[in-house]
């Protein structure tokens, strides 16, 4: 045997050792990229155990009138459809945004506003779908109350087990926001512009008389948003309300697609530490590649209830309390978000 055979049968061809150096080196970039990820995505708050108000505590809150002659109608005489089959499938994620109706410094108060996030990977679109607070509906065990009510009594869990109860939408995950950190996030993109009519103008500039906003197109900053976003005694009430929610986060939306990829990490540090989500890092970057890989314009939007589908009454609490709310027709609202999330392209 000729000297150098043994070397050449025991040793890898230059090919392979090109390979493996490139396989390591990649290898060493995703950990090193995944550990990077990692380290953003804990700066995210983490919902510990949340504590639930117990039943005997439970409290009923007098609305806003939806309307100056109600029909009016016993807690107890409130008729429900049935329950229903939740809505589930893998290719659709939806999570829940919950601004909460407080400050850094309080304790968890009732959800100002809750917005279902639909992201639909087969179908390619995402969808935002507001909830109304008004809504009376059944929480499970606790009396039948406003919407809002039950993130008060249990937080993220209870809230979804409501959502899930009355409209059988499985609810994939949470994530939370108070108004300073709304406002924070408003600023940290830039502000949003919003087209803003008479009334709305009226209304914000009556309210704060250093602010010249205009009839038309504004570009609005963390507070401006945060107040245009809370209106609820201009135009049609709780409807016109959700509608400007909506459009704040399709104007956030808007501004993010237009940030490089440097702001958007260098905006991660900003961000995340303003939210609170009872999601893992996995379950986000899953999510993220999700989003990421749509080609996404425009964000679809609905609202539960949906038009013709609730009564507008005051119900009275059995302790007394009037309640001017909106009682949806459970079957039409489901039916209503199965379609459009689900179904239509």
């Amino acid at each position: 045997m000729k000297k150098g055979e043994n070397d050449k049968k025991k040793g890898l061809p230059v090919w392979a050792l090109v390979i493996l150096c490139v396989a390591a080196a990649l290898l060493v970039t995703i950990a090193a990229g995944y550990g990077y990820i990692q380290s953003k995505l804990g700066k995210i708050n983490r919902t510990q155990d949340q504590t639930a108000l117990a039943p005997e505590e439970e409290y009923f809150e007098t609305g806003e009138t939806l309307e100056e002659s109600l029909d009016t109608i016993s807690q107890e005489d409130v008729e429900w459809d049935s329950d229903a089959y939740t809505f589930s499938r893998e290719d659709v994620t939806n999570i829940l945004l919950i601004g909460q109706d407080s400050s850094d410094e309080e304790e968890r108060t009732r959800s100002d506003s809750m917005i279902i996030v639909s992201v639909n990977k087969k179908k390619g679109k995402v969808a935002l779908t507001s909830l109304m607070r008004d809504m009376y509906v059944q929480i499970p065990g606790y009396s039948d109350n406003r919407l809002n009510a039950a993130y008060a009594f249990g937080g993220m869990e209870l809230l979804d087990e409501t959502i899930e109860k009355n409209f059988a939408i499985d609810i994939d995950g949470n994530i939370e926001v108070n108004f300073d950190g709304f406002e924070a996030v408003i600023d940290a993109v830039g502000g949003v512009d919003i087209e803003l009519n008479s009334a709305e103008v009226s209304h914000l500039n009556k309210k704060h008389s250093t602010w010249h906003l205009k009839v038309g197109m504004n570009h609005l900053d963390g507070e401006k948003a945060l107040e245009y976003a809370r209106i609820r005694k201009v135009g049609d009430g709780d409807f016109e309300r959700t509608d400007r929610q909506r459009r704040v986060l399709t104007a956030v939306f808007d501004e993010m697609k237009n940030i490089s990829i440097t702001r958007l990490i260098a905006l991660a540090d900003e961000l995340f530490p303003l939210l609170t989500t009872d999601m893992d890092n996995g379950e986000i970057i899953r999510l993220g590649i999700n989003v990421l890989s749509m080609d996404l314009d425009t964000l679809e939007t609905y609202r539960i209830p949906c038009d013709d589908a609730y009564d507008e009454v005051r119900v009275f609490a059995r302790d007394g309390t009037a309640m001017d709310v909106l009682i949806p027709d459970l079957d039409l609202n489901r039916s209503y978000f199965y379609q459009n999330i689900y179904i239509n392209p």
